[in-house]
Order: C-alpha cells, then sequence, then structure tokens
C-alpha cells in the first residue's frame, strides 16, 4: 500500500528542494500532456476496443523516502498512456485493492499478470525505483495480459531526476505505440503541435526494445542508393537497391527478400544517386540512376515494358533528382555540370515529352542551390514553401524564397561517401595530383506521418570517424532524424537507435506493401565485425536493409 507519511525535503546539488523539484517536473509534463492533444489513431488490431491499463505501485529501494517521486511517475504515465475512447487507465483503488486480495511476496510479472486477469486489464504496468546515493535507477516493464506479446521496457540511471522523468515520459509513448500499433504522438488536423524547447518530446522514442524491425539478409557488396516503388506495375511496390554499377530489384512480402530482377550496366559505371517513381503518370515507376563514366555524366531513366527494363533516357548529361514539391507532389530536378566538375546554377524541372524526360522551365531556387541534399516544405506554417538544404558543412539550413537563411543547424547530417573524382578542377593540398573529390549530400524527406498538415523533416546523420586529407571518409555509427518545426527551431521528433554502421540511403514508403509506410534504409559495415566503419579500406563489405514499422 501506498505510504502516506511526509517526506523529508531534500535539496539537489543546485539547491532546489529535491520533492519542489519534482512538483515542477510534474507540472511541465502535465502542462506538455495537455497542450499535446490525443494522438489520431491510423491503425489498430481492433478499432471499436478500449484497451483497459492498470499501473502498479513502483517498488522503491532506498533509504529515504521517495513516495513523491513514485506519485509523480504514476500521474505522468496516467496522462500520457491515456487516449479518450481507447485507452483508460484504471482506477487506482481498484489496483490496490487487488493488490491486498492477491498479497503476492513478489510484485514480479507472474504476480502482475495475475492481479491484471484478477481486474481485467488488458495491460498492466510495473517497475521499480532505486536511489544509491545521488543517482536514481528506473527500471519499469509494460506487460500484455490478454494478447501474447513480448514486455515494453525502459532502465535508465541517472544523477538526480530530470532524465528519469523524461524517460518515463519517452517510456509512455512507447506504450501507445505497442497498445494501439503507432506512437502516442499529438495531432489532429488544424491544431499546434508544437513542443517546448527542451522538453525533448520523443526523443530516441524508435530504438530497439520498444519498436518491431527487421533486417534482411546480408549482401557481399556495398549498397550505395535505394528507393521503393511499383516498378513492373502490378500494384504492389518493389524495393530497388544499387552499388556502383548493378541495379537489384526485389519482392518483399514483410518477411524475405526475394530477387526479381539484376540489370548490370558495366564496370566503367559510378553510379551515384537513385530515385524510384512514376512520374509519366502511367503505372510504371521509372528507374533514375545518375551515373558517372570516367569523368562525364552518363545519366539514365529505365521503365518496365512488356517484360523488360528498357532505357527511356540514357546517357544524359543531367545530374537527376526526385523532389517532392509541396503542391505538385513528385518532379525530376535536372542540372548540368560546371566547367570546374560540379553541378551548376542553375536548376531545372525536367518535363515528360513524348518519350523521354527533357529540359523544362528554371526552379525558382536561390543561387548555388544544389539537387542534392534539397527538399521544399511549409514547415514554418507560413503558407508559402522554404527550401530546406544541406550546405558544404553538411549544416542543415532553412531558406526563404528570397535566399535568406532563416535557419542553421548546429549538428551534421546527411554525411555520405558517396562520391565522384573529376579532372576539371584541382586543388593545391592534393599533392599526389589526384582528381578532385565531390561527394553527394544525402537525401531530405518530406513527410507528413501523422496526417495533421504539419510536414516534417526526415534525414540521415553519419557520425564521421575521420577525413584523410579531404579525400576519404569513414563513420563509425548512423542514425535517422525526424525533425520538425517549434516556432523557432527544428526539434528532434523522433530517432532510431543508433547503429554502429554507415547509413547510405533510406526511405520511407510502404516497402510491404500493407497499406502504411515504413522507414527502410540501407547499412553498410565490414565482415569481420558486421558492425564498425563503412569498409573503406577492406574489400570485405557486408550490407543490409532495415525495416522499421512506423505505424
Amino acid at each position: 500500500m501506498l505510504s502516506l507519511s511526509r517526506p523529508l525535503l531534500q535539496p539537489d546539488a543546485k539547491g532546489i528542494p529535491m520533492k519542489l523539484k519534482v512538483v515542477l517536473l510534474l507540472c511541465l509534463f502535465l502542462a506538455l500532456s495537455l497542450t499535446l492533444p490525443s494522438p489520431s489513431i491510423t491503425q489498430s488490431r481492433d478499432p471499436d476496443k478500449v484497451y483497459k491499463v492498470a499501473i502498479l505501485p513502483f517498488t522503491i529501494h532506498s533509504q529515504e523516502n521517495l513516495d513523491y517521486l513514485r506519485e509523480g511517475i504514476n500521474d505522468i504515465l496516467t496522462s500520457r498512456i491515456t487516449v479518450e475512447e481507447r485507452v483508460v487507465v484504471m482506477e487506482r483503488s481498484i489496483v490496490e485493492r487487488a493488490l491486498y486480495e492477491e498479497k503476492p511476496m513478489r510484485l514480479d510479472e507472474t504476480a502482475a499478470a495475475k492481479i491484471g486477469m484478477r481486474i481485467g486489464a488488458d495491460y498492466i504496468v510495473l517497475g521499480s525505483i532505486t536511489k544509491v546515493g545521488d543517482y536514481i535507477s528506473l527500471d519499469a516493464r509494460l506487460i500484455s495480459i490478454t494478447e501474447e506479446k513480448p514486455p515494453v521496457t525502459v532502465y535508465t540511471q541517472q544523477k538526480g531526476i530530470d532524465d528519469v522523468m523524461i524517460k518515463i515520459g519517452d517510456f509512455a509513448q512507447d506504450i501507445g505505440y505497442k497498445i494501439l500499433g503507432r506512437r502516442t504522438m499529438a495531432g489532429r488536423p488544424g491544431e499546434s503541435r508544437h513542443l517546448p524547447r527542451g522538453a525533448r518530446g520523443g526523443i530516441e522514442r524508435l530504438n530497439r526494445g520498444s519498436v518491431d524491425y527487421k533486417k534482411s539478409q546480408s549482401f557481399d557488396f556495398k549498397i550505395k542508393g535505394l528507393d521503393v516503388g511499383d516498378v513492373d506495375g502490378d500494384k504492389k511496390n518493389e524495393i530497388v537497391i544499387m552499388d556502383d554499377h548493378n541495379l537489384y530489384i526485389f519482392k518483399y512480402d514483410g518477411d524475405k527478400l526475394t530477387l526479381f530482377r539484376k540489370i548490370e550496366q558495366g564496370n566503367e559505371h559510378n553510379f551515384l544517386t537513385l530515385d524510384v517513381v512514376d512520374l509519366n503518370r502511367n503505372g510504371h515507376a521509372e528507374i533514375i540512376v545518375t551515373s558517372v563514366v570516367e569523368d562525364d555524366v552518363r545519366s539514365f531513366l529505365l521503365e518496365y515494358e512488356e517484360g523488360r527494363f528498357k532505357k527511356i533516357t540514357e546517357k544524359s548529361n543531367w545530374f537527376f533528382r526526385v523532389l517532392v514539391h509541396p503542391k505538385e507532389g513528385p518532379i525530376l530536378l535536372g542540372q548540368r555540370r560546371g566547367s570546374d566538375g560540379f553541378p551548376v546554377d542553375p536548376v531545372y524541372r525536367m518535363v515528360w515529352k513524348k518519350k523521354s524526360f527533357k529540359k523544362g522551365p528554371k526552379m525558382d531556387f536561390p543561387p548555388g542551390t544544389n539537387i542534392y541534399g534539397v527538399a521544399m516544405a511549409d514547415i514554418r506554417g507560413e503558407g508559402k514553401p522554404q527550401i530546406i538544404a544541406l550546405d558544404r558543412f553538411d549544416r542543415l539550413n532553412v531558406i526563404s524564397e528570397d535566399g535568406k537563411t532563416m535557419w542553421k543547424s548546429i549538428d551534421r547530417f546527411g554525411g555520405t561517401d558517396i562520391f565522384y573524382d573529376t579532372k576539371k578542377k584541382w586543388r593545391d593540398d592534393y599533392k599526389d595530383g589526384s582528381p578532385y573529390r565531390v561527394y553527394i549530400p544525402g537525401r531530405i524527406l518530406v513527410k507528413d506521418l501523422y496526417g495533421d498538415g504539419i510536414p516534417q523533416i526526415i534525414i540521415n546523420k553519419n557520425e564521421l570517424t575521420t577525413r584523410i586529407f579531404e579525400k576519404a571518409r569513414s563513420f563509425e555509427s548512423g542514425e535517422i532524424y525526424c525533425l520538425i518545426w517549434d516556432e523557432s527551431d527544428l526539434v528532434t521528433d523522433w530517432k532510431t537507435r543508433t547503429l554502429r554502421d554507415y547509413i547510405a540511403d533510406f526511405q520511407v514508403k510502404d516497402v510491404d506493401n500493407d497499406g502504411n509506410e515504413d522507414l527502410v534504409f540501407a547499412v553498410v559495415g565490414s565482415k569481420e565485425t558486421g558492425e564498425g566503419d563503412s569498409g573503406l579500406f577492406s574489400n570485405k563489405i557486408v550490407s543490409n536493409i532495415y525495416f522499421f514499422k512506423l505505424f
């Protein structure tokens, strides 16, 4: 039973009484819960079922009286788990009565399951709080009573209560995902969903312990590009990947990849980028590849016709990239290469004429815009789109229509080791007289994942290990970030767990054809460990494809 004794005021290192600090943090979380409306659910196994969750009093291991902390955790979980007409938290008196009647010797998962069955709960939450010195440990679990599901767990050890409370908030989000099939995110059409700076709402919501993911078989080559689309017109998406000079088209049934077709283009090619989308609206997604042969751009487009993939554009001297326009949807961009070997102004829209894509009108982009690492979206909610672009230092920029930088990230995003060498430009610091190396920024996606009219920016973040003479890159880890505008800043809405590998490319599309978009990305490591750097100094490359369910 819960103790009603009055705890001592324990000041923290800053002189603020610990109990007061808990109260303040609790107010912050409750205020956040009130400002974030209940989620709009797009998928659940039983759309009419109301799920019941019972929260057991957390066990406390401490010489101090931490009842106030237990109460705060209970209140945060209750406010964040509850979803009107979908998820209810059972009355505490009902839970305490069942505890009294069961009188468990030990409050473990078996005892929790018995209590849950006694009171008719679908799920039960239990956990413990341990305080040793200045450190507080939290260990909590969500147990399914009526369905066979693995538990959702959270464990953290922090100095002070701030990060413990944040972890509780994230744990509540993971509970919502487990019960309803998607994260309990804010978002109803027409309602504001800004997060206070520092609230860290949803950071690391996608992680190994809480979100189902699958990993493909290993490939003994380096994947450079990846995209998803219905390339054969069967109304089902395929996944297309590329290495230096080959394309691989796979069917995916949600469990395994089956090779549908391999398309070889010759060792002279150096593939740079890959896009898969039906631009000419004929029911077959085009495969669009930017490629360099020796020191010339030799891009091409493939389309499936009469049982084979046919080039509808070949040996093109355009750099190609697909951009999702906020009003028109996917469009094909083209950019020429300048005398120095770099993409050069202006950027054109490529249009379908007869049986191929030709140069169309200029895009109204600010001077110096590169078609790689660029997107368009009204992320600030001003009724007009902004340019979201990576600069040469891998900083993410938000740029107005007139070319003014409105925001720039501190962190680096979008790093890749995809490059081409050009002899059209030389550098004094290349002592061996080798060609200039041009790196291609990673893609930037714009998605409205929650259907509330608020766009999110999805981008990769590869952590650079070292840069050797500016001509070789090695990455030690990679993540995918989802960013959202919060009135003055792009903040993290969620991110994947950190992988000790290099993320080569990614996409958010319905890869398993179940009606919901998935996060799919290609990861490159080394065969010796299966993880580590991107294998730049070894021929023993291994690649895998990861599939994350977003809904």
